[in-house]
């Protein structure tokens, strides 16, 4: 398995990144973004795979959100949530204590989870905000398959680090 020496630059990008998530969780102007991400990120990502003929892609990728949608999940709690599970594996993971660099990535989804119910809490006390179950499970899924991603990609580098030294023997 990948051993990440160091965590200098996770354990502040994690947190900063939980600031931000948590800023977002208590903003009532959170249409703002919504409007940046939707117009100007998905126009860009659009064009840029239509461009380069892959529309295959554009059309996998506006399916999944049409079927996430349906299923009442919020595509953003998701992605917010897919990016604070990448950065809390590689938090565990660069860890001096083995349990946690073993158990990475339960340790990011028990940790993220809690983060995301506490989040869902607080938005209780706020008169413009409302908690809700549903984005407490989108943050989990987010989770989830955060760790997905990012346990294959370790398996696939790491098979292909074992082939580079196997044939430099």
């Amino acid at each position: 398995m990948l051993r990440v020496k160091s965590s200098r630059v996770f354990v502040p990008a994690t947190i900063l990144y939980a600031i931000f998530v948590f800023y977002l969780s208590v903003t009532s102007n959170i249409g703002n973004l919504k409007h940046l991400i939707d117009d100007t990120l998905g126009a860009a990502a659009i064009s840029l795979l239509t461009e380069a003929h892959l529309s295959i892609i554009l059309k996998f990728l506006v399916g999944s959100l049409h079927f996430v949608e349906r299923q009442s999940l919020d595509p953003g709690h998701i992605g917010i949530y897919f990016g604070l599970g990448v950065l809390l594996y590689f938090v565990f993971l660069s860890s001096r204590r083995k349990t946690l660099e073993k158990y990475s990535a339960v340790f990011a989804i028990l940790t993220g989870t809690s983060y995301g119910i506490l989040n869902e809490f607080f938005q209780t006390f706020l008169p413009y905000r409302t908690a809700s179950v549903t984005d407490a499970f989108s943050n989990l899924l987010g989770l989830l398959l955060a760790q997905i991603c990012v346990i294959v990609f370790v398996l696939a580098l790491s098979a292909v680090r074992s082939k580079t030294i196997e044939e430099a023997n």
